[in-house]
């Protein structure tokens, strides 16, 4: 299903109602067509400055002078060919390593925990944990340069958070972008917790005002094909995660033979690009489904699950 036409929640209430009328049941909640209620105002009066359509940040050049979040310094650094082609810029022709890793809700539990004691009793979503992790553990991975700024592109569903929310059914794309921004180094420095609560911070921002002037930011694009986000927005330094862990119920949708296995991307096409999966089972858990440089995806992998 093109992305541009529905997004997953109308991809996953397409589906299941499909698997449903298979075996003889009934259309529960109709699809709501009517793709006004995402229209813009008029006139178009954007009340945000958009960081999310802005271009992402590049990575730094070299510089002797920079500090490096390994503990390493930059003389020592750029002895080593690997790291310079890593940090220095690269194509699109980059191999891209992908992986799945799994997280029990143990191991969840065990992070939030963590965060918990360093934050006096704070709490995070999942997502929040498990999301700042990945960016803490991918930024360290790709040996990124203290004073680096990273951005993490998170997909932000619109429909509850829309005031009114979105009926029930609503068909179409209700994903706006949440978009945190921190320095590498303050990420390993201060570990997950920070990360933590910058996303906490991007995701508070969305609101109904700050959608409604998202939308108004759009209308008034000359070109929004200028906006489209590709290979080049994920690249290093920066980073995706898109959650699929509200999608869980695709595992109803039993067609007469059967519930399925497995749910999730067929290919991770970019460098940087992140899904977090939901458990078949619903045992709590989640799968981390990524795609790195393959000169980054060693030091991830040898990283992820030291906490």
């Amino acid at each position: 299903m093109e992305h541009h036409v529905a997004d997953g929640m109308s991809g996953l209430h397409f589906i299941n109602t499909w698997a449903k009328m298979a075996r003889g049941g009934d259309l529960h909640i109709k699809p709501f067509m009517n793709r006004t209620l995402l229209r813009a105002n008029r006139p178009p009066t954007p009340k945000q400055d958009h960081v999310e359509y802005h271009p992402p940040p590049a990575l730094l050049p070299e510089s002797s002078g920079s500090k490096v979040t390994q503990n390493e310094s930059s003389e020592n650094a750029y002895k080593n060919e690997d790291f310079r082609m890593a940090t220095t810029g690269y194509d699109n022709t980059i191999d891209v390593a992908p992986a799945i890793l799994h997280l029990s809700k143990q191991q969840i539990q065990k992070l939030k925990a963590k965060i918990a004691d360093k934050q006096s009793g704070a709490t995070y979503s999942t997502y929040e944990v498990v999301s700042a992790h990945v960016w803490m553990c991918v930024s360290q991975a790709r040996r990124l340069r203290y004073e680096q700024e990273t951005k993490l592109y998170i997909a932000t569903d619109g429909r509850a958070r829309l005031k009114p929310p979105l009926p029930d059914g609503y068909f179409g794309n209700a994903i706006f972008t949440a978009t945190p921004i921190a320095k590498a180094g303050e990420l390993i420095e201060n570990g997950v917790s920070f990360g933590a609560g910058k996303i906490r911070g991007a995701l508070e921002r969305m609101d109904d005002e700050y959608l409604r002037s998202a939308l108004d930011y759009l209308e008034l694009q000359p070109d929004l094909e200028a906006l489209d986000r590709g290979a080049d927005t994920f690249k290093t330094p920066n980073l995706g995660i898109t959650s699929w862990i509200r999608l869980q119920p695709i595992y109803e949708a039993d067609f007469g033979w059967g519930r399925p296995i497995f749910m999730g991307p067929a290919a991770v096409p970019f460098e940087g690009l992140v899904y977090l999966l939901p458990s078949a089972s619903k045992d709590g858990g989640l799968s981390v489904s990524l795609g790195l440089s393959s000169l980054h995806m060693p030091a991830f992998l040898s990283m992820f699950y030291k906490f």
